[in-house]
């Protein structure tokens, strides 16, 4: 089972079916006719001020300010249900390439345990725009240094470290955590992961020494770094990431496979027009060469890695099924 590739030389992950899918992709090389006759909404599935809302606005201003594309776009924020009310919203639009919404993990997640009657096939993707990470921390005076010691602990005793993860059990935060977990010998049933509302919550829980460790995006910990209170010991990028994160370990480099991306990409309703595809693909790509694209991914900790519509297809399809064994090996799927 694989959550995500290792990258190339050119930053781009080498995805196993891509070949088998790029006939397939509707985003083929030639030029598109298709052009929005209106508003373009693009859709998020949290309230204003959360990563994928930050994220679409920061999209809607850079193609306006740079002359990517100069058309009316609107940010529509549908909270609720864990994205669900946002993935219908999109859905409803059937074909229709005016609408586009921040999509990551949890699309995937969600199917696979039962909570989402939408599969990874019942939309259009369009583009992958960057890859964020997880992290594994510790209190400043944690006995555990690296994630080493928190594998040899848990072989030892898998109820020994309590971890708090959001928003829940089998999300993101908890799936990352337990996939290296179990690729380093470990029963993750067995292990006492605490659910709380969010990172802000389980990081206070860790702090008052309620939990043992948190694993969370890098962006959640990074300021309680800086301020000397936590420990990051392990994330789980492919390579090393920067700033403050730039002498933390990989999973990799202490022996577990625990390499985890919860991807940002962009998706649209299920049979958007090819051609439509095309059109926003090559803003997508426009975007993604932009300075201050780029600074803004630097300053949330998020990896540059701009994916075309036929690599993004390819990676999901192998995303989805690493993440159906996962949460089958969880137990966490939900009966019908």
């Amino acid at each position: 089972m694989q959550i995500t590739k290792k990258r190339s030389s050119a930053g781009c992950w080498q995805v196993g079916l891509f070949a088998l899918l790029l006939a397939a992709t509707s985003a083929g090389a030639q030029p598109s006719t298709w052009k929005p006759e209106r508003v373009v909404e693009i859709i998020v599935g949290t309230a204003p001020g959360a990563a994928p809302d930050k994220t679409a606005r920061a999209i809607q201003r850079l193609w306006q300010e740079r002359g990517i594309f100069d058309g009316p776009v609107s940010v529509v924020n549908k909270p609720g249900g864990g994205n669900l009310i946002a993935w219908t919203y999109l859905n409803q639009h059937a074909g229709n390439g005016h609408y586009q919404m921040i999509g990551n993990l949890n699309v995937l997640i969600s199917r696979a345990i039962g909570l989402s009657p939408y599969a990874h096939t019942d939309y259009t993707w369009i583009a992958t725009l960057f890859d964020e990470f997880f992290a594994i921390s510790v209190r400043a005076d944690s006995p555990l240094a690296n994630g080493r010691d928190l594998v040899a602990r848990l072989q030892h005793d898998a109820g020994a470290v309590v971890i708090g993860v959001s928003t829940s059990i089998g999300g993101a935060n908890h799936l990352s955590a337990a996939l290296a977990l179990q690729r380093a010998g470990i029963d993750p049933r067995r292990v006492k992961f605490v659910a709380f509302k969010g990172s802000a919550q389980s990081v206070t829980a860790l702090l008052g020494g309620h939990v043992d460790a948190v694993s969370t995006a890098v962006s959640a910990v990074v300021p309680l770094m800086r301020s000397g209170q936590l420990r990051t010991i392990t994330v789980s990028s492919p390579q090393r990431l920067g700033g403050p994160l730039a002498t933390v370990p990989t999973w990799l480099e202490q022996g577990v496979q625990g390499t985890m991306t919860n991807f940002r990409a962009v998706i649209a309703p299920k049979g958007t027009d090819a051609a439509a595809v095309r059109f926003w693909e090559h803003r997508y790509a426009q975007l993604a060469k932009q300075d201050e694209w780029k600074k803004d991914l630097e300053r949330n900790l998020w990896a540059e890695n701009f994916l075309d519509a036929g690599k993004t297809v390819a990676a999901v399809t192998e995303y989805a099924a690493a993440v159906e064994t996962l949460v089958g090996t969880l137990g966490l799927r939900k009966s019908p």
